[in-house]
Order: C-alpha cells, then structure tokens, then sequence
C-alpha cells in the first residue's frame, strides 16, 4: 500500500485540500480538504463557490447514516440518505463529510467512473468498500483497474473502542490486525480493515494518505477531540 509521499496538498480559491497527482492526470478532480476550507455545509454562497472553483455542474450530498448504502448516479438522481456514491456523468461532484471516519475514492479513469465512501467503524464492518467496489465491477470494471484512496481518518493510535464492537469485527471475521486488545483497552485499525476488504475484492492499488484526524488538530477535525459540530468535505468528479 503506497503511503503519504504520493498526495500533494493543494489550494484553489480557498479551498485547502489533499490530493493524489497520479489521479488527477487521468481525469479524477478529487480532494480530502483540510479544516483551512470554509464550512461544511455546501449550501448557498459556498456551494456556487464550489462548483465555479473546481468547474463542476453539479454535486451529491447525503445524509450518512452510518450503514452500507451505495447510489450509483447516472442521471439527475439526488438521494437523501447514504453512505457511499458511485458517478458515471462528468462534472458531478460526489460528497462526503468525515471528522475520524474514513473517506475512501475508488476509481477506474478509463472506463470512467469514480466512488466515494464514508467508512465509519459500522460501515467497515459491513464491508461498505468492498459493496461500492463490485458495483463497479458490476459495470464491467476490471478490480485490478481501480484506483483506491484512503484519505485523512482516525489512527489507531487514537481509536479505542469498545468491546462490542470488537465481537463485531471478529464475528465478521477481519485480521486481528485490525482490531486489537493490549493494556486493558481495544483499538480499532479502520483503515487497515478497509485496506482487507479492498483486497478481498481483488483491487491491488491502494494508496493510503497516513494522517491521524486526532492528532492533527491544525489540518483536520476531529469528532473525538470535541469537534462535534464540525466536518470536512472529501469529494471525487470526473472531468
């Protein structure tokens, strides 16, 4: 799994944000932007200012829910809830929000179609990545194509969790690696459990920007260190 040498951070209009170069030449506008970025909320003012800044037509944002639903949006279908988008018409911009969970991009520039995924610990478990992956298969998309970006997220580092969902990530069969029980406390892996599920599916370019949205507290948000309030836009678009 390629690591943080590959991205580049970026600034356009305002907008702070990090990106894959590699991607980018092949026609996949994306960023995970930092907490320099205006607000979240991509309404108003701030949508137009979006869209004129990455010269998009048009974006998808959800309510996310935390669960494993995957909208694939060939025409002007604008779902209300969900976690994971799969675009087919270019300049649409695919949103999600994160403060710890895991944003991942999967792309295919050839075809071309581009994903992308809010993986929150209960979205992992149900393998989210590995749903919005063979629906790109499903279009034709050979897995050994797709891209996959696993953004800024929580590290394990920092990621206690409870018990329960331990017996989760067991039951449902992930690598001790990715969750693991030392000291009297449980630490989740979400990215190295998204990175399983990833290969599983038989997608062999994973590249991994290795940023603890906890620890770094001048580039991102984070739910648990009392940002409650508070995301970060991630989004993916073809040109």
């Amino acid at each position: 799994m390629k690591a943080m040498a590959d991205y580049r951070i970026r600034e356009k209009a305002g907008w702070s944000y990090y990106c894959l170069p590699e991607l980018e030449k092949r026609g996949v506008t994306h960023g995970f932007f930092t907490k320099l970025s205006p607000s979240h909320r991509m309404e108003g003012v701030e949508r137009r200012e979006f869209l004129e800044a990455f010269s998009l037509k048009d974006l998808v944002i959800m309510s996310q829910e935390h669960g494993d639903h995957v909208h694939v949006i060939d025409g002007e279908q604008r779902p209300a809830v969900g976690d994971g988008i799969v675009v087919l018409k270019r300049g649409i911009a695919a949103i999600i929000k994160t403060a710890d969970c895991l944003p991942v991009i999967l792309a295919e520039p050839e075809y071309p179609v581009a994903a992308i995924v809010h993986a929150g610990w209960r979205g992992t478990a149900k393998r989210i990545v590995g749903k919005a992956a063979r629906r790109l298969m499903d279009l034709g998309v050979n897995p050994k194509k797709i891209i996959a970006v696993l953004g800024p997220a929580i590290g394990a580092c920092c990621y206690e969790v409870q018990k329960d969902v331990q017996d989760i990530f067991i039951a449902e069969g992930f690598s001790p690696c990715a969750i693991r029980q030392a000291d009297g406390s449980v630490t989740l892996n979400i990215k190295e459990a998204n990175k399983t599920t990833l290969k599983d599916e038989g997608i062999e370019q994973i590249h991994n920007m290795d940023f603890c949205t906890f620890c770094s507290g001048n580039l991102f948000h984070s739910y648990r260190r009392g940002e409650k309030d508070r995301r970060q836009i991630n989004f993916v678009s073809l040109q």
